[in-house]
């Protein structure tokens, strides 16, 4: 089983990322390797039930901190996480090990880097697994615009586009940051209808920065992991700070815009790759119905939709997860 307090630390184009493995090396199998990435606010750690499993099914099986994150690197502005730098850093993964192609797996941002791999580096990909954020098609105007019209001002994701913005109010106390972003419904229904109207407004419009300020009477749901696990994740965020992961959302807009350069008659071409997608009915902000309509973007797909879960599916449903991914693999490669 990978030591996650210990990895391995490869380089990036000049950046160091820190690496966990578990299973064979990529040269000692026939089976492939699968790599795993990370979404915000998250760090390699997260993995570890799929690591485990997979690594003792005999997969090399292989996840990061992604650059800004943990114990990796975290280099200095908003041009080092663009959509060219952070599907480098999964070329850099395979090269270090001998990998020639590979299967991906990716959760929340580590999703929308997985997406994107078929037209970036797509000679190195063999498939593609996602959890909670889809593979969309190519949106008229940038996402950032799209966000702002609909949810406004305060929704999460344009309040992350100014950099210092955030940052003072998600590392004021990592241990309340994490204990509201790493939770999980109760009982399997959705978080607790507000009282405040201020509240339910921050809600509607995934006001999440307000919500955390709220305080935990108003969060809903119950800590999904123990704290022994949350001080990990305090001290992995200590580390470097939030600027570098907020970084991967102050792209969207110009990520949006290189992908045009993959675009045929307007549209992103079909992903000729197995693909699987996975679901969680309780996820607020990524909710099952985004992954609606999946099937006309990718060939062969395959969706597993999980019932009374909210965001964190690999680790709220890790068995189930590992099951369907090992069965997945089984069968396509």
């Amino acid at each position: 089983m990978s030591d996650f307090r210990n990895p391995e630390f490869i380089d990036s184009d000049g950046v160091k990322l820190a690496v966990y493995r578990a299973g064979p090396h990529p040269g000692e199998t026939d089976k492939p390797a699968v790599i795993f990435m990370h979404g915000w606010p998250d760090v390699a750690i997260t993995w570890n039930h799929q690591l485990k499993a997979l690594g003792e099914a005999g997969y090399p099986a292989i996840t990061y901190d992604g650059r800004g994150y943990g114990r990796s690197d975290a280099p200095e502005g908003v041009e080092n996480y663009t959509m060219a730098k952070l599907t480098s850093d999964i070329v850099a993964v395979q090269d270090h090990f001998g990998i020639d192609k590979a299967v991906l797996v990716g959760h929340d941002w580590g999703a929308i880097v997985l997406w994107q791999t078929p037209f970036y580096i797509g000679d190195r990909v063999l498939g593609c697994a996602g959890m909670n954020v889809p593979l969309l098609k190519h949106y008229p105007i940038d996402p950032v615009s799209i966000f702002r019209q609909a949810l406004g001002e305060n929704m999460y994701i344009v309040r992350f586009q100014t950099e210092g913005a955030c940052e003072p109010i998600l590392e004021k106390d990592f241990n309340e940051t994490f204990r509201f972003f790493l939770r999980r419904p109760t009982g399997g229904r959705s978080v607790k209808k507000p009282t405040s109207e201020n509240l339910a407004f921050a809600i509607k419009s995934l006001d999440l920065v307000s919500l955390l300020q709220a305080g935990e009477e108003a969060w809903g749901g119950e800590m999904l992991l123990s704290q022994e696990e949350m001080d990990y994740y305090v001290d992995a965020f200590s580390r470097n700070g939030m600027t570098g992961p907020l970084h991967w959302y102050r792209n969207m807009a110009a990520n949006w815009e290189a992908q045009k350069q993959f675009l045929v008659d307007g549209q992103l071409p079909k992903v000729m790759k197995p693909c699987l997608m996975f679901t969680a009915e309780l996820d607020g902000v990524c909710p099952p119905k985004l992954a609606d309509g999946m099937e006309e973007l990718c060939e062969p797909y395959e969706r597993v939709d999980f019932k009374g879960i909210g965001h964190w599916t690999q680790q709220e449903k890790a068995d189930e997860v590992n099951a369907a991914l090992i069965d997945w693999l089984g069968r396509y490669f």
